[in-house]
């Protein structure tokens, strides 16, 4: 062999053993000792071997095979994460973890990011087998392993084991890995911490939401309305972000989870430059941005609407809308500043900061800049800096308002000063009129009342004139037989004194008057009984009718015993009044005003239900209903429409006016019911379909009446007047 082939030959073994080395090199460098992780958390960045998968069709099963298992690349560059920017590639991640030790451990794998839209994590098991856990913001979050805002990864170590783990991960943001390994105890303190520390930043913002809100309330100032909305959506967007939303708002969400902050973050660019136009006033100090203001918020707008429509197309593009959008506030505020306005200097500031929180939290999660409190919480240190500024422009600008004002107040108090004296001499005046028209008011209502006294006694008189009127034609039958008889025994008697003095007594003359006599005497007894019975009982209904006293009586009796005495009325009528009330029923209540409601539910009946009819019936009901007695007065006439049901309990209306109606019958009759029974009365009526009266009033009535209010107005189709 020739020397040139020899020196071929060993650049050849050199570069096949240098290879071999590194690749060694590599594997160690990629097996993780899992005692080494101490009090803090230990980076994974350079303990992973990486596979880009562009089309996300490889399975576990395809790169544990030599083809694609060769294809891993080792990560060499240090850092607290890897970034992959905005890709539709899927990223395998193998992880090789050693226990060498002849305990078992518990260790737990946090990667904190949680806008990563589906993590597929493969555990060997005993049997050599995997076992797939799949979660990430595309999944609810019953799928996280471990109740965290980020997902963490349970890991068991067997003793002295050796095991190899996969996490296939896809975003639709961009693809940003922050992993890292805990001891169980100390990630649960950093948890507690955390979740600690993010209750503080969402408490101040929901206090600064609600204190803000509260002025828009009272105040009705735009301003802060404006202020609500920049405050409310950034809090929104960051409790989106940051993983919180989807554990505590929407844990079963699923796409929603994977936009929500992007759509959250339009909405707060979109409010935050209404509240700047606002507050720097650039309708007027600086008209070219305040145009160009218009065309940002409608762009805002556009990437809200296309994030929910597709998210993979618009989410960079709203990125970068974003950027601009702070970028283009902090050119306002320079030339607000330039311009000399004190709010600008603070919303310069305010913005700046939000800036650099940003920065910061971005830099981080690309591995640029160390873990910590600052570099971890960047973008919420910003936001929180941020609200507590703009809240002091606000408050600064509204102090501006309120001196710019003061002189103008002055000014104006000066001539209030002399509109007060004025109003005063005016308010004496008027008071003066006040008191006049006060008691010419009380006297006219106590004139009211003691007409309407008037008008209910003489209603009561109105209807025992009725009453006596019916009894006395009822009374002419039995007094006209009384006349009849009388005369025809004196006839008789006459006769029997002839045939007595002419000496012609028969003995069949005299069994003929005797007979005539004891016929006649028998008719008389019982015409005689028969006006007895008429007039007592007119004197028992008269007397309740015109009587307020208070009596224990049986209901149906003294129903009966006046429709009884109201029959010979309505003799003449082509209708029928029936009364279907069971005996027994005690009520110790005023039967007299009583009466005088249900006379006036019969006449209402009569003069309204059946005109133009040639026949109908009226039927009076009652029943006990607990502690009250319930009578109803129901007839199958005309019924009424909804527009005359609405006031027949108004004093003086009728509809037959100048035939008989007063509109004082239903009118009186309420304020019996509800001042003297201590009841209700309800009108329950259909046009075409009869009328109902549901009189309802305690078996035993109250001690003091109430009387119903005189303005009274009732509507509807049902009306029910209860007493007051």
């Amino acid at each position: 062999m020739s020397s040139l082939g020899k020196r071929v030959w060993r650049f050849i073994l050199a570069l096949l053993g240098s290879s071999m080395l590194l690749l060694a090199h590599s594997d160690a460098l990629a097996t993780l000792d899992a005692r080494t992780v101490a009090q803090k958390p230990l980076s994974l960045t350079t303990h992973f071997a990486v596979l880009e998968d562009p089309e996300g069709v490889l399975t576990l099963a395809d790169v544990q095979t030599p083809e694609w298992g060769s294809r891993f690349e080792p990560v060499t560059v240090p850092g607290s994460a890897l970034s992959y920017g905005f890709t539709r590639s899927a990223y395998w991640f193998r992880l090789a973890i050693d226990n060498p030790g002849e305990l078992p451990l518990e260790r737990l794998i946090e990667i904190s990011n949680y806008a990563l839209s589906e993590i597929a994590f493969f555990q060997p098991q005993a049997d050599g087998s995997y076992l797939e856990s799949k979660t990430g913001s595309l999944w609810p979050f019953a799928t996280r392993l471990y109740a965290h805002r980020f997902p963490v990864f349970p890991i068991p170590l067997p003793t002295q084991s050796s095991k190899v783990y996969y996490f296939r991960i896809q975003a639709h943001d961009g693809l940003v890995v922050p992993a890292q390994m805990w001891l169980p105890e100390v990630f649960d303190a950093h948890a507690r911490t955390d979740y600690m520390l993010q209750a503080w930043y969402f408490g101040m913002a929901t206090a600064m939401v609600l204190f803000n809100l509260l002025l828009f309330v009272v105040l009705r100032e735009i301003r802060y309305l404006l202020y609500v909305a920049s405050v409310g959506f950034m809090a929104l967007s960051i409790f989106a972000f940051n993983g919180l939303a989807h554990e505590f708002l929407w844990p079963r969400a699923t796409r929603w989870s994977d936009v929500a902050h992007f759509i959250g973050w339009s909405f707060t660019g979109s409010a935050v430059l209404l509240f700047l136009r606002k507050m720097l006033d650039t309708q007027m100090v600086m008209p070219r941005f305040d145009r160009m203001m218009k065309p940002l918020v409608g762009l805002y707008m556009v990437m809200a609407v296309g994030l929910s429509i597709s998210f993979e197309a618009f989410a960079a593009p709203s990125v970068i809308a974003n950027v601009l959008g702070l970028i283009f506030c902090i050119c306002v505020g320079v030339v607000g500043a330039l311009k000399r306005q004190r709010t600008a200097y603070i919303f310069l500031i305010a913005f700046f900061i939000m800036l650099i929180g940003g920065i910061v939290t971005v830099l981080r999660g690309l591995g640029v800049l160390p873990d910590n409190f600052i570099t971890a919480n960047g973008l919420q240190v910003g936001s929180a800096l941020e609200m507590v500024l703009l809240a002091l422009a606000l408050a600064d600008r509204f102090n501006q308002i309120r001196k710019e004002k003061a002189d103008a107040q002055r000014d104006a108090l000066q001539a209030q000063q002399r509109m007060v004296d004025s109003l005063q001499t005016s308010e004496r005046l008027l008071e003066q009129r006040v008191t006049e028209r006060t008691l010419e008011l009380s006297a006219a209502i106590d004139q009211l009342k003691q007409t309407q006294t008037e008008l209910v006694q003489s209603a009561k008189l109105a209807s025992l004139g009725s009453l006596v009127a019916g009894i006395s034609h009822e009374l002419n039958t039995p007094i006209g037989v009384v006349v009849t008889v009388a005369s025809t025994l004196d006839h008789s008697m006459n006769s029997l004194r002839e045939s007595v003095k002419s000496g012609e007594m028969r003995k069949s003359t005299l069994t003929q008057f005797l007979e005539d006599t004891t016929q006649a005497a028998q008719l008389l007894v019982r015409s005689a009984n028969r006006a007895a019975k008429l007039i007592a009982s007119f004197k028992e209904v008269a007397v309740d009718q015109t009587s307020e006293n208070r009596r224990v009586f049986d209901l149906g009796t003294t129903i009966s015993d006046n429709i009884e005495a109201l029959r010979p009325s309505f003799r003449h009528q082509p209708w029928l009044i029936n009364v279907d009330i069971p005996t027994g029923i005690s009520c110790d209540s005023y039967p007299g005003p009583l009466l005088h409601v249900i006379s006036n539910l019969v006449q209402n009946a009569a003069l309204h239900a059946f005109a133009e009819r040639e026949s109908g019936t009226v039927t009076i009901t009652a029943r006990v209903s607990g502690q009250n007695a319930e009578i109803t007065c129901a007839d199958d006439g005309n019924g009424m429409p909804p527009s005359v049901l609405g006031h027949i309990f108004e004093p003086f209306y009728t509809t037959r006016l100048g035939q008989g109606g007063s509109g004082l019958g239903l009118s009186v009759s309420m304020n019996i019911v509800t001042g003297v029974l201590g009841g209700t009365l309800i009108a329950q009526s259909e046009e075409g379909q009869g009328t109902r009266f549901i009189l309802k009033f305690p078996l035993v009535a109250p001690k003091h009446a109430k009387k119903l209010p005189s303005d009274q107005v009732f509507e509807g189709r049902n009306l029910d007047l209860p007493a007051h």
